[in-house]
C-alpha cells in the first residue's frame, strides 16, 4: 500500500469521526464503559488471587518428631523429608526453640512457664511449605510414612476451601468478563451497523464511480480502530483513577487487606483493553461493512 494512500485513509478516518461525531462518541462511550466493567472485574480477580496466595504462603504442615529421638537423630531424617517432591521449604525447630517461642507468645506472663525448662513437654518438629496446597493431604501422608515422624499437623480442609474459593472466584470473573465482551461486541456492532446504514448512499456512490472495496473499507476500518483505541485509552485512565483514588483509598483503612498496586496489573489490563478495542472497533467495522459493499 502506498504511503499517500495510508495518509488519505487516516485523514478520511479522522474526518469521518468528527463528521459523524454523535455516533462516533456514542460508540467510544460504550467501548469505554464496557472496558471499565471488564477491567474492574479483572482487578477484583487479581486482588482475590493475591489474598489467597498470601493465605497459601502462610499455610504450613508441621511434622513432630518421635520424642524418643535425640536432636541429632531428629536432624538426620531431614534428607528423607527433602525427597518429597512437593515440599519447597523445610525448617527444623528444636523442642527448646519451640518452648522459647511459646514463652514469647505469652509476653509479660511468660514466667508462668519457667517450670517447663527442666521437663520440656514439646517435641522437635519440622515445618514444611508446599508448592501447591492442593497436595496438602498427600504431603501429610508421605510425612507420616517417614520413620521418626510421630504426628503430622495439617489443615487440608482449609487448603481445600482456599482452592475452592480461588477457583470459584476466578471462574466467576472470567465468565463475567466474557459476557461483557460479547455484550460490548454486540452493542458496538449495532452502532457500527447504524453508522453504515446512515452512510449507505455515500458507499453506493463510491462504488458506482469505480472505487474498489478495499479503498472504501480502509477509512471505515481506520475510523473504527481510532474510536476503539480512544475508548481504550480513556477507559485505562479512568480505571487507574477509580482504582487508585476510590477503591484503594476506601480499603486503606482495613489493616488486614492490602490491595494490589495498579502498576503491577496495568500491563495486563492495558493489553486486554487494546486487544478488545481493536477487535471491536477495527474488525467489527470491517465485518459489518461487507454487506453494504454488495451494491
Amino acid at each position: 500500500m502506498r504511503l499517500y494512500n495510508i495518509s488519505y485513509f487516516l485523514r478520511e478516518g479522522i474526518h469521518s469521526i468528527f463528521t459523524h461525531r454523535l455516533l462516533s462518541f456514542a460508540a467510544m462511550g460504550v467501548i469505554t464503559a464496557c472496558l471499565l466493567l471488564m477491567g474492574s472485574f479483572s482487578l477484583v480477580a487479581v486482588n482475590i488471587e493475591s489474598v489467597l496466595e498470601d493465605v497459601e504462603n502462610k499455610n504450613e504442615i508441621v511434622a513432630y518428631v518421635d520424642e524418643t529421638f535425640s536432636e541429632d537423630a531428629a536432624r538426620a531424617i531431614e534428607y528423607e523429608i527433602e525427597e518429597i517432591d512437593e515440599i519447597t521449604e523445610i525448617t527444623f525447630t528444636t523442642k527448646d526453640e519451640a518452648l522459647e517461642s511459646f514463652k514469647e507468645s505469652f509476653g509479660d506472663e511468660s514466667e508462668l512457664l519457667d517450670g517447663l525448662d527442666s521437663r520440656n513437654p514439646l517435641r522437635d518438629r519440622y515445618t514444611v511449605k508446599i508448592e501447591d496446597i492442593r497436595k496438602t493431604r498427600d504431603v501429610a501422608e508421605k510425612l507420616r510414612a517417614v520413620e521418626g515422624i510421630a504426628k503430622v499437623s495439617e489443615r487440608s480442609d482449609i487448603s481445600e476451601k482456599i482452592v475452592q474459593v480461588r477457583d470459584g472466584a476466578t471462574a466467576i470473573c472470567v465468565v463475567l468478563i466474557l459476557i461483557l465482551m460479547f455484550v460490548s461486541v454486540f452493542i458496538i456492532s449495532n452502532i457500527v451497523n447504524l453508522t453504515m446504514f446512515n452512510r449507505r448512499e455515500e458507499i453506493a456512490i463510491m462504488k458506482m464511480i469505480g472505487a474498489t472495496n478495499g479503498f472504501i473499507r480502509f477509512p471505515f476500518v481506520i475510523e473504527g480502530l481510532l474510536i476503539g483505541i480512544s475508548g481504550a485509552v480513556l477507559a485505562l485512565l479512568l480505571q487507574w483513577a477509580v482504582y487508585e483514588y476510590v477503591v484503594a483509598g476506601a480499603l486503606s483503612s482495613i489493616s488486614f487487606f492490602e490491595t494490589v498496586p495498579f502498576g503491577s496489573a496495568a500491563g495486563g489490563i492495558a493489553l486486554m483493553f487494546f486487544a478488545t478495542a481493536v477487535l471491536v472497533g477495527g474488525l467489527g467495522s470491517a465485518i459489518t461493512l461487507r454487506k453494504f459493499l454488495k451494491v
